[in-house]
């Protein structure tokens, strides 16, 4: 420390040492008085002396109650060294993953919960701490080279995950994917986003080895290296709640299949015609499907899945919901092979849906990332009151006209207030489209190619859009119509701020949708949003509520009507039904008046007679 003074010294500055001797003898600690040294421990040259730690740095940080702050701060090292109990592990893993998702926001909280991590932990980021539970959990992979050495990986397969971009295994690729190459049954929880169809793909192509096609050549030579006998049929069978999504899954299975001769079909009208024939059926090794055309086939018996090894259920708390449970239950049971295995994926899991899933799954290994029925940290969430209907509309022209976050999805309750949005938002001069399930395969697929080749900058959908689907741009999303439930709302939002990017999700309320915002509110303080407080003050809604909205939305008014194409529409019904009337009227006076005339010519027959 003297070197400072003499540094100073050389600029021009002057200290006096005779006057401030007591202040000096604190930088030269050799020099020190010996009944002060007598009492306080030998200091380290280069530390700072206890007078001058102001912020009490030397303490750890804690009050100054010297025992305290002696044990925070040896307490910090142990752990830093990996000399944490494990008890102690666990009680500060646990609460780790919680308040990473709450206060991401705060940077010193997040420094001091990494700092009471094993090392091992602390190195893993925020958005990629799991939980797992279940019986014997396989050990997790750090990168995709891992799984070479640990599982014998065709390298084949690994050059085409390197080759699609993936670089380091995220959360759930890195806990997923080895429990399903242990042929274990899992339930996966993961923000959107975050890879889940990776996760389940690699393991299935591993596990299944080689395609069929190969299989046969070398059965016929018997030379077949297979660990198990490949048996004829589908070997692998993925459901989806939307043909969108079981298409993007198919293009995600299309590029893990490069360089080999595998069969991926997605199932369709056409593609289920050449099904029916079992020569081919035979040599497909995966099946992209949803339920309700999967179950019409099985019950014409033009499909068998009784080779089925490995079954996915990609939005497992859809499909598991009622609207689809009867199809995917008539499903799972005709996967009558001994050894199949299942897994259930989703970025939201209600308890009534995991109850279900349970009864499925044997001896499950269940995997969360993150918090369960939790939004994406990377999507900034805001919630707008716009008071009315024609509140909405006006507020939405107020974003277009401004800085809105394109491309933007706008999220409908129904179909016809999507075709009815989409028709206003046309004369703005904005480049929009519209998907809904009332159009042709077709002209959905039409709107899909625009929007992902960047022909349409907003998108009007219903939740058709909202499941599983990655078009990889889209930089946010406007909740038009409040969800119906705080899956839907997660569903809806997590088509941005995927695979690290960040989104900007924004939700228009109304007076109508006042009792049900609590909920959403509360998922918007999970993720760290900031949130006003007299909408936390708000009360929970009571679960009847809750389900009633499920069934049924709140009902709004008609766009067309809000935007004003419903002005003066009473008056001009009114002249038409008045000029039918008068119509109907005169008609009925020339019927009259023709009976009239009839009636003389009658009598005067009658009379003759």
């Amino acid at each position: 420390m003297s070197e400072l003074f003499h540094l100073l010294s050389r600029g021009g500055a002057k200290f006096d040492k005779k006057r401030f001797k007591n202040e000096v003898e604190l930088f030269n600690p050799k020099q020190a008085k010996s009944t002060s040294d007598s009492k306080k421990k030998p200091q380290k040259s280069g530390e700072l002396p206890p007078e001058l730690d102001f912020f009490k740095y030397a303490q750890g940080g804690n009050d100054a109650g010297g025992k305290k702050a002696g044990k925070g701060k040896g307490k910090k090292r142990a752990i830093e060294e990996d000399e944490l109990d494990e008890d102690g592990e666990e009680e500060d893993g646990n609460e780790s993953q919680v308040d990473s998702q709450h206060e991401t926001g705060r940077k010193r909280k997040r420094e001091e919960e990494d700092s009471a991590l094993p090392k091992a932990i602390a190195k893993v980021p925020l958005s990629h701490r799991v939980t797992t539970t279940g019986s014997n959990v396989p050990e997790s992979i750090s990168s995709f080279s891992d799984l070479s050495s640990r599982y014998s990986i065709a390298p084949q397969l690994l050059r085409n995950v390197e080759q699609n971009g993936y670089a380091i295994p995220t959360g759930i690729q890195a806990y997923g994917i080895p429990t399903l190459l242990e042929s274990r049954d899992v339930t996966a929880v993961s923000p959107t986003g975050t890879g889940k169809t990776l996760s389940y793909l690699l393991p299935i192509f591993s596990l299944l080895g080689s395609p069929s096609s190969s299989r046969d050549k070398k059965s016929k030579t018997a030379s077949s290296t297979s660990s198990a006998p490949s048996g004829s049929g589908i070997r692998a069978l993925i459901l989806s709640p939307t043909q969108e999504l079981a298409a993007q899954i198919y293009n995600e299975c299309l590029k893990l299949a490069q360089g080999r001769k595998w069969k991926v079909v997605l199932y369709s009208k056409a593609t289920g015609a050449t099904l029916a024939q079992k020569d081919v059926r035979d040599k497909v090794d995966i099946v992209v499907s949803t339920p309700l055309r999967l179950v019409a086939a099985l019950q014409e018996g033009t499909i068998e899945l009784n080779n089925v090894r490995h079954l996915i259920l990609d939005e497992a708390d859809r499909l598991l919901e009622e609207g689809f449970l009867e199809q995917t239950r008539e499903i799972v049971s005709s996967c009558t092979h001994l050894d199949v295995q299942k897994a259930v994926f989703s970025a939201t899991m209600p308890a009534g849906v995991e109850a279900i899933a349970k009864d499925i799954l044997s001896d499950p290994v269940r995997v969360v990332v993150g918090l369960k029925d939790a939004a994406s940290v990377q999507i900034r969430q805001t919630l707008t009151y716009v008071g009315t209907e024609a509140g909405k509309l006006t507020t939405l022209r107020q974003l277009l006209a401004s800085a809105p976050p394109l491309p933007l999805l706008v999220f409908v309750q129904s179909r016809e207030r999507a075709a009815e949005l989409h028709q206003e938002l046309i004369y703005d001069g904005i480049s929009v489209d519209v998907l809904h399930s009332d159009m042709t395969r077709k002209q959905r697929d039409d709107s899909v190619r625009r929007l992902r080749a960047g022909e349409t900058w907003v998108m009007v959908c219903t939740e058709v859009m909202a499941r599983g689907m990655d078009f990889g741009g889209i930089r946010g999303v406007l909740n038009y119509d409040f969800p119906q439930s705080v899956q839907s709302y997660i569903h809806r939002i997590g088509r941005t701020g995927r695979a690290g990017r960040d989104g900007e999700a924004i939700t228009y309320f109304t007076d109508a949708d006042a009792p049900y915002l609590k909920s959403i509110a509360n998922v918007l303080k999970q993720s760290g949003s900031s949130v006003p407080d007299w909408i936390l003050a708000l009360p929970k809604p009571s679960k009847m509520k809750r389900r009633a909205l499920k069934k049924k939305p709140v009902e709004r008014k008609s766009v067309g009507v809000i935007a004003g194409r419903g002005i003066g529409k009473g008056e001009s019904v009114k002249k038409r039904e008045m000029k039918e009337a008068s119509k109907r009227r005169k008609l009925k006076n020339d019927v009259e008046a023709g009976q009239a005339l009839s009636r003389p010519e009658a009598d005067a027959d009658s009379d003759s007679s």
